[in-house]
């Protein structure tokens, strides 16, 4: 239907059709009318070209389309509208009587949780703090005891939960820092700022509200790994970033493969977990502290992780073989993007080198 009545309704009024006809043609308007009607409100502009029938076609240019109208002073106008008005009614009449819900969606007499994360919806259950500790300069480790709705479905070292203090209160996200599988409380080292303030000063008893673990976590057994049958594994960390990573090394999901551990911190009492250093070693891991800050007495690497990637490699002191590497990066985004373009040097492709988020 176009304005000065160049419309379909027009040149349809001026042919003679046979009764079959006219009701075929009674059905399609009324099956377009209620998606003209809806879509509106998405697009308020239509461009229609051509419309079929059975004798023939009818074609307008596109500088002639404009807005979708009726004239109403017509007699065209007043059938369309009339038209229009009925298809909607049996439109709604049938969409009413027939459609079923959408598998996963609620009805609307049922209450929905609010919207979370990337679109799924999330519950969240009360869970209570058991301790709260000191693992670095600025970084708390918060032992928190969940319910099992919550901690099931924490399968690999990498996912996360959704957390805040209250029911109406706006979540955070963080690593599980214990490993999948592990008895107890799920643990979470977590950097003392404003924003988490709610959480790091916690006590004893504390109750918090949180999510059941999600996210995809560090898939070890991906394409690009199993392809490359990945037997040696670069590990990177900055700050509280190292909680995954700690997650990955104590889950056993590295065991038989060599592994190296860069992890910053600006200065050598940030490093956290200090004091699992020797027993990663025993695992297999190689740990290489790196600070970009601190006293004179510091006798390890400085600068930034991925600075000393490439220093190891050049002086021949790396262990990166291309067709065999991977990697598992959790911090700051310029270092994942610095790490990545060193081992692109290397000949070592981005879809082996794993985030988990």
């Amino acid at each position: 239907v176009f304005r000065e009545q160049e419309t379909a309704m027009a040149l349809l009024r001026g042919r003679q059709h046979s009764p079959l006809v006219n009701w075929v043609l009674l059905a399609t308007v009324c099956s377009l009318s209620l998606r003209l009607l809806s879509s509106a409100f998405a697009a308020p502009v239509f461009q229609v070209g051509r419309l079929n029938n059975h004798h023939g076609h009818f074609t307008v240019s596109d500088a002639k389309v404009k807005s979708l109208s009726l004239n109403w002073r017509s007699s065209a106008g007043h059938a369309s509208a009339a038209l229009i008005l009925a298809g909607t009614a049996v439109t709604a009449l049938f969409s009413t009587a027939f459609r079923s819900p959408k598998p996963g969606c609620r009805r609307a007499a049922e209450p929905r949780t609010r919207r979370h994360g990337w679109g799924d919806d999330v519950v969240f259950h009360q869970a209570q703090v058991k301790s709260n500790v000191e693992a670095a300069d600025g970084l708390r480790l918060i032992s928190i005891e969940a319910p099992p709705v919550v901690a099931t479905p924490f399968a690999k070292a990498g996912q996360f939960v959704q957390a805040k203090p209250s029911a109406d209160a706006k979540p955070s996200f963080y690593a599980i820092s214990s490993p999948p599988g592990s008895e107890g409380p799920l643990e979470f080292l977590i950097k003392e700022a404003e924003n988490n303030a709610w959480l790091t000063g916690t006590k004893n008893g504390d109750t918090v509200q949180l999510s059941p673990a999600m996210g995809r976590g560090f898939d070890l057994a991906c394409e690009s790994w199993t392809s490359a049958d990945v037997n040696q594994v670069g590990l990177f960390a900055t700050g509280s970033g190292v909680a995954p990573i700690r997650a990955a090394i104590e889950s056993g999901a590295l065991a038989g493969k060599v592994c190296r551990l860069y992890f910053g911190a600006r200065t050598q009492e940030c490093l956290a977990y200090a004091d699992r250093f020797d027993d990663w070693k025993q695992r297999g891991v190689e740990v290489v502290p790196v600070i970009s800050k601190g006293s004179d007495n510091w006798t390890g690497r400085r600068g930034y992780v991925q600075q000393v990637l490439k220093e190891d490699e050049e002086r021949g002191e790396g262990f990166v073989l291309p067709s065999r590497h991977g990697a598992l990066l959790c911090g700051q985004k310029e270092m994942v993007q610095a790490v990545r373009s060193v081992y692109a040097e290397l000949g070592v492709p981005e879809d082996r080198t794993l985030l988990n988020f």
